[in-house]
């Protein structure tokens, strides 16, 4: 008897260990409102739109209403893409050799799982996650904190609000609706090319 709830203690441990290592899908496209507060003015800056990501370090933004705009990044570059504002006017395109972005970067740390580790600590309390970032942790993602944020239960399809606090004190907020998880996304999305009458920059 004590054989048998030993097994079914390892099973459900095992079970429970999974469930959080895959937290974060693999692949997973959402509808997000990003706010953000202006430096020098102080107002809160609104802008919406769709967002993929695909694990590792591979994401893109595509801003929609009068900051239309396209971000992507992945493991080797970022581009930047303004659309022309007026016909005959040139799109405004900038390429960094990097992969930096934040938000991609803290998506490939929560693939750890939602429990303690190297990288941040795990508080939960109710529907709401706090992710406290180790030195390690700040040093290689520049985030110090990360709330998170769930209508109902602690899935990733529940994600309502996130919150990215950076290692320069900068608030990042995203609400996101309409999540997607594991959608097969085409390859093409992570990368950029410019149309005609594109002036690039680098």
């Amino acid at each position: 008897m004590q054989k048998l709830i030993y097994i079914i203690f390892l099973i459900s441990n095992s079970l429970l260990t999974f469930g959080k290592e895959s937290f974060i899908p693999k692949t997973f496209e959402a509808n997000f409102v990003k706010k953000e507060k202006a430096i020098l003015s102080g107002k809160i800056i609104k802008s919406e739109g769709e967002l993929f990501y695909q694990y590792p370090s591979r994401i893109r933004l595509e801003f929609q209403g009068n900051d239309k705009s396209i971000f992507v990044s992945n493991p080797f570059k970022t581009f930047y893409y303004k659309p022309p504002i007026f016909e005959g006017v040139p799109g405004e395109l900038t390429i960094n050799k990097s992969n930096n972005y934040h938000l991609s970067k803290f998506f490939d740390s929560l693939r750890s799982g939602l429990k303690s580790n190297e990288l941040y600590s795990v508080e939960q309390s109710s529907n709401k996650l706090n992710i406290i970032f180790t030195k390690k942790g700040i040093t290689d993602l520049k985030i110090l904190t990360a709330e998170l944020i769930f209508k109902k239960g602690i899935a990733f399809s529940d994600l309502e609000k996130l919150q990215i606090e950076l290692d320069n004190k900068k608030i990042l907020n995203f609400e996101l609706n309409k999540i997607r998880i594991n959608t097969k996304l085409d390859k093409t999305l992570f990368n950029f090319e410019a149309p005609k009458n594109t002036r690039t920059s680098y």
